[in-house]
């Protein structure tokens, strides 16, 4: 396996990791939950951009 990181530094992948990285991200679906979740986050972003008011919710 070859990753290099720092602290401070990037992550390289190479191989079959760096294919598999690869094929992970063109194949495998996106979790609904963070899905919605960006949604969400947009449209506050916009309300908040426009002075609008705007609730977060508070899910426990």
């Amino acid at each position: 396996m070859a990753i290099k990181t720092s602290t401070f530094g990037r992550v390289e992948l190479s191989g079959k990791e760096a294919e598999r990285f690869v094929q992970y991200m063109d194949e495998d679906k996106p979790n609904p939950l963070a899905k919605a979740t960006l949604e969400r986050g947009r449209e506050v972003f916009i309300k908040a951009k426009r002075g609008e008011a705007f609730k977060l919710k508070h899910n426990a």
